[in-house]
């Protein structure tokens, strides 16, 4: 067993992961909406990183072709928007099963899962990632006790070539009806 850290350690903890998790929001909203800026575009950059925080990166994606963005930089907006909550995800599982013991207890059977699987399993995310959606497969990742960086990059890769190949399939379809 460890020791118990007092309340305030714990609130400290608390504050200063909740602080990393939005700043590197911050930072990923940032670069979304420079980017639409960059197109002189405000409002329709401010719709699609909307779309993409609450309905993932792909149908944001098929979004961005209606309004004006070309398919690299509205695919580009489209990711960066749906990485926004990914930080502060990461942040709120560490601290439920950090605070709840009923799901540490849970999650050690998904453990011994992981530490088996693992290694392999977590790749079965880049084709889950484009049907689930990011935010369902982090958690998937999470639950499961799969390594953050190899959850991350496997999100990473289906997301982003589902989310090229989208927007650029759609611009293609609108090209034949003009």
């Amino acid at each position: 067993m460890g020791r118990q850290m007092g309340p305030t350690a714990v609130r400290s903890t608390f504050v200063r992961g909740l602080m990393y998790g939005v700043a590197v929001a911050l930072l990923f909203f940032a670069a979304a909406l420079g980017v639409g800026i960059s197109q002189r575009s405000i409002v329709p950059t401010l719709s699609l990183i909307g779309t993409s925080i609450v309905l993932e990166a792909q149908p944001a994606a098929a979004a961005s072709i209606p309004l004006g963005f070309h398919p690299f930089i509205g695919a580009v907006i489209s990711i960066l928007a749906n990485l926004i909550s990914l930080p502060i995800m990461m942040f709120a599982f560490g601290e439920i099963v950090q605070r709840w013991k009923w799901a540490r207890k849970r999650l050690q059977k998904a453990e011994r899962l992981s530490q088996k699987y693992g290694r392999f399993g977590v790749w079965i995310l880049i084709p889950l990632c484009p049907i689930l959606g990011a935010y369902v497969c982090m958690a998937i990742g999470y639950l499961l006790r799969w390594n953050t960086t190899l959850v991350v990059t496997s999100i990473l890769i289906g997301m982003v070539s589902s989310t090229f190949i989208i927007a650029y399939g759609g611009w293609a379809i609108v090209g034949l009806f003009r």
